[in-house]
């Protein structure tokens, strides 16, 4: 077999293998994270229940990601659940926010007992504690959250995400 064709064969196969990869569904999740002192919002998708008892979420997030500086065992986080066909939430967390950006500059927000701050337009939130973080030779890092609290804040379905290439967003 000679080389182009044998990289073409190659690169079918990555494109094929990628769109496969893609056909694993995911939501589209907004995701506080504070310190104290700094508060940084992003828009997750990789977001999977992991455990029923406790209730555990598992989070994929981009390594070297800002968010991710906020986050060690023991911290809190809130991860509120975008409704189906929502642009406004969707608009102004996929481009990402600044360091120093107010995520919620001019927004409706609620903010249960003792918890972070979630969009009032969120279809339900749940309200969370870091309890693994791994890391691993991966562009991404794997954290697992405990479910400490939760809520509906209005009927209707999520925004599901479904990529057309698994390797890329």
């Amino acid at each position: 077999m000679s080389e182009p064709v044998a990289a073409a064969e190659a690169e079918d196969s990555r494109r094929l293998f990628g769109r496969a990869l893609g056909k694993i569904v995911s939501g589209l999740y907004i995701m506080t994270a504070s310190d104290g002192k700094r508060t940084r919002v992003m828009l997750a998708s990789w977001v999977q229940q992991a455990s029923f008892d406790p209730p555990c979420i598992s989070i994929a997030i981009g390594s070297g990601r800002d968010l991710g500086d906020l986050l060690a065992v023991g911290s809190r986080i809130a991860i509120s659940v975008i409704p189906e066909g929502d642009s406004t939430l969707l608009k102004r967390y996929a481009r990402g926010m600044g360091i120093d950006e107010n995520a919620f500059d001019g927004m409706d927000i609620l903010t249960p007992l003792g918890g972070l701050a979630v969009p009032a337009g969120a279809l339900a939130y749940l309200q969370c504690r870091i309890v693994r973080i791994f890391s691993f030779d991966s562009d991404h890092d794997l954290y697992v959250a405990q479910v400490m609290e939760g809520s509906i804040l209005a009927d209707g379905k999520p925004f599901i995400h479904l990529r057309g290439n698994g390797f890329h967003y």
